[in-house]
């Protein structure tokens, strides 16, 4: 049997990778052909890393929520490896402290509902990063990233405190992962809110914007102002 600090390993690269492509250092990978292109542009790489970045903690979420289910369906040692203050066995086997409160929901199960739909959010805005919903989505997603972040602090609390310093790793690879989201939210949100976020739209803009200051100083002057097209362009 594998042993589960690989595995974790795994994840944990899923969401290394993730956080190499969103910073500028993977820029030096931008080929003008190919997929490579999108490393020449800091909200393909934001977008795509933060993707990688949700999906390792979509997949330990998924393992958390395995460990959790394999305890209550079979007790005993559920194969999460301990070392030092490391213990996930030990956590995720607490019945006090294993599922969200009131809810009775496993935290793994609550965590691959988060990053699944931090993920939809991320994916939509990379499919359209133009539209008119881009700054709600990327607020949700900050938002909802941030909570994350809250409950994050009442687990290390519960893990420091209650259980003794009896440490989940895979549990805090899950939090890294989600701390990383809320700051590539926070970058996004500022990044749109520049003309670098979709320059096409900008150059339009700022053509539209001279075009239409020619035709007011025409206007002031008296001079002839010619008739415009449906596309805005003045007709010959």
């Amino acid at each position: 049997m594998v042993n589960s600090n690989i595995l974790l390993a795994g994840h944990a690269l899923i969401i290394l990778v993730g956080l190499f492509v969103a910073s500028p250092y993977s820029r030096s990978l931008y080929k003008e052909d190919g997929w490579r292109r999108m490393f020449n542009s800091a909200r393909d790489r934001m977008l795509t890393g933060l993707t990688l970045v949700l999906l390792g903690g979509f997949t330990v979420s998924t393992h958390t929520w395995w460990f959790h289910n394999k305890y209550h369906e079979m007790g005993g040692d559920i194969g999460c490896s301990a070392f030092g203050s490391f213990s996930c066995g030990d956590v995720l086997a607490n019945a006090d402290y294993n599922t969200v409160p009131v809810m009775g929901l496993p935290w793994g199960m609550v965590g691959m509902l988060a990053f699944a739909l931090l993920a939809f959010l991320v994916i939509s805005v990379r499919k359209e990063p133009s539209a008119s919903w881009v700054s709600m989505y990327l607020n949700a997603g900050y938002v909802i990233s941030g909570f994350g972040i809250l409950i994050a602090l009442y687990l290390l609390y519960v893990e420091i405190f209650p259980l003794e310093m009896t440490l989940c790793q895979y549990c805090t690879l899950a939090h890294i992962a989600d701390v990383i989201a809320f700051i590539l939210f926070l970058k996004l949100k500022n990044h749109q809110a520049t003309d670098e976020w979709a320059p096409e739209v900008a150059a339009a803009a700022l053509v539209a914007k001279a075009r239409e200051s020619r035709r007011s100083n025409r206007k002031k002057s008296g001079g002839f102002v010619k008739p415009t097209s449906r596309s805005g362009d003045e007709e010959e």
